[in-house]
């Protein structure tokens, strides 16, 4: 009688499916997930906080996206509400960033905010900066991290930042 080398528990073990890959599938598998999560992982590749009263600016890539009248990239200007007091404008605008889903405040400082964005299916973390110039302009910039394009991901997030920062009554 021929001994078998798998005993009956090795039966009814589940077999894990990077045993059933091929060597070279394998490999293959752990380094597109290597890759992934090392794009997930770095820091921002760009300039964060105040740059001469304004925000950096974008980079040539399409995935940011910067609102200003000064900004040269930028789109329409969000100007604050001058009936909320510029000391509890900021902490509006908080508010309004940490309802956020899967968003951290990283930074608060006077007139400037930043914060981490974490996209829900792959982890990709996005900077979101806001701040107050010195003549109520709401400024926001928006820029992921890693790639070049963004499916309008960003776009998308400064309208809704928009749409519900003038419903909290922080812009009009």
């Amino acid at each position: 009688m021929v001994q078998s080398p798998f005993t009956h528990a090795d039966a009814l073990r589940p077999l894990h499916s990077l045993e059933i890959m091929s060597p070279a599938i394998r490999s293959l598998t752990v380094l597109v997930g290597v890759a992934l999560m090392a794009g997930c992982w770095g820091g921002p590749n760009h300039r964060l906080g105040i740059v001469e009263g304004s925000l950096a600016p974008c980079p040539s890539s399409p995935n940011c996206v910067h609102t200003g009248m000064r900004h040269p990239d930028g789109t329409k200007g969000m100007f604050a509400d001058t009936r909320v007091p510029r000391a509890e404008l900021m902490e509006l605008i908080s508010v309004v960033v940490q309802a956020t889903p899967r968003t951290t405040i990283i930074a608060q400082d006077g007139d400037y905010l930043h914060a981490e964005m974490t996209s829900r299916i792959f982890r990709f973390v996005d900077d979101l900066e806001i701040v107050i110039s010195f003549d109520n302009e709401v400024i926001i910039r928006s820029a992921s991290r890693v790639g070049r394009g963004d499916l309008g991901v960003n776009a998308a997030r400064v309208e809704d930042l928009r749409v519900r920062l003038q419903a909290a009554g922080a812009i009009r």
